[in-house]
């Protein structure tokens, strides 16, 4: 029997974080049903980013444009966490764990490597390995996110991070940025994997966890992303088909209801979604493996992981570039057969590598 630990973004209050923990490791019990496998958390470091008056709570009331919204944001995002505690408990997540007890460590997916992040999530050396370096430490569809090799010597860590993969047994990641990153400072080549969201199988927890909900479209963004135009465009949009809006994530002000449901009846909203538009790398995922119509608005942000998943995938036209796409594509058909078999594909090249490197 081995003890494997999984060191991802589980407790981040979001349903893309948990549904790819949930499957990370219900793929690696699968490998062996006589390994343990455990979540293992990470200590939180001193942000390399300095607090700006953007992490203030005025600057926040005050960006929200007026105090109902930002309360009606704050009283979803609050009640969401409440009900994550209970997510958690389908994961064995409870108290912080952070024990060495074992055999391999898994970092990932996730967005692991991003360590510019700003404060509380702060830069972790334990998501690079530190304080495992006895351990048989991989990684798996690790991602750096908005961290790019520029920032990364900006700040000075391109070094230290450098050092730290280098000790890794083996390292996957899961879009070409990481890939660049990882390479320029190891000189090793990682494989390039896909997120465990699409490569798990949810099918009886689908099936536990049915809705009924039809004639509507599905709004997965973060808060606050959604401009004015946007925001009107989807209304209007929505009106014009005559379809519900449902926001699932976060409070929208547009939505004719914002939702908090658990994160398997979240993947039946997608499936019975008639639309979904996104501008998370997580929505876009839902969206492919249940092969429902989306669009996926691309901001500076989020470039990067998602230019090149809709690229692996075969779906780069689904890309929002102007407002009148999200109609457009709306209109278009989707072809998912190859994406499916993309999908199909790299399941197995996963299995090899896990089974070959825990």
């Amino acid at each position: 029997m081995k003890k494997i630990g999984i060191m991802s973004m589980q407790r981040i209050i979001n349903y893309g974080s948990f549904l790819q923990a949930y499957g990370l490791k219900k793929t690696i019990e699968s490998l062996n049903k006589n390994n343990k496998v455990e979540f293992i958390d990470y200590k939180f470091e001193k942000s390399v980013l300095k607090k700006t008056i953007k992490d203030t709570l005025l600057y926040k009331i005050i960006s929200h444009y007026n105090i109902p919204l930002y309360l009606n944001n704050k009283k979803y995002h609050d009640s969401l966490e409440k009900k994550y505690k209970d997510f958690l408990k389908l994961i064995n997540v409870s108290k912080k764990n952070y024990s060495k007890d074992i055999d391999t460590l898994v970092i990932g997916s996730d967005e692991v490597f991003n360590c510019l992040q700003p404060f509380p999530v702060g830069y972790s050396r334990n998501l690079f390995g530190y304080e495992y370096e006895n351990k048989n430490v991989i990684s798996y569809a690790a991602c750096f996110g908005h961290t790019t090799l520029t920032k990364l010597k900006k700040y000075n860590l391109d070094k230290e991070i450098g050092n730290m993969l280098h000790k890794f047994n083996a390292i996957s990641v899961r879009d070409n940025n990481s890939y660049k990153i990882v390479n320029e400072l190891t000189n090793l080549k990682p494989q390039i994997h896909l997120d465990p969201v699409l490569i798990s199988d949810y099918n009886q927890e689908m099936l536990e966890n049915t809705i009924d909900e039809k004639n509507y479209i599905l709004i997965y963004v973060y808060a606050n992303r959604l401009n004015k135009k946007e925001q009107k465009y989807i209304k209007k949009f929505a009106k014009k088909y005559n379809k519900k809006i449902i926001s699932i994530g976060s409070y929208q002000k547009i939505a004719n209801k914002s939702i908090i449901v658990n994160p398997f009846e979240v993947l039946n909203y997608f499936k019975n979604a008639d639309y979904v538009i996104t501008d998370t790398f997580h929505g876009t995922v839902f969206s492919i493996k249940m092969n429902t119509k989306f669009c996926t608005i691309i901001r500076k942000s989020n470039y990067n992981k998602l230019s090149f998943l809709l690229q692996k995938l075969k779906q780069e036209d689904r890309m929002v570039n102007e407002l009148n796409d999200i109609e457009k594509l709306y209109n278009k058909e989707i072809n998912f057969k190859e994406s499916n078999e993309v999908i199909e594909n790299e399941t197995k090249k996963t299995i090899e590598y896990l089974k070959k490197n825990i």
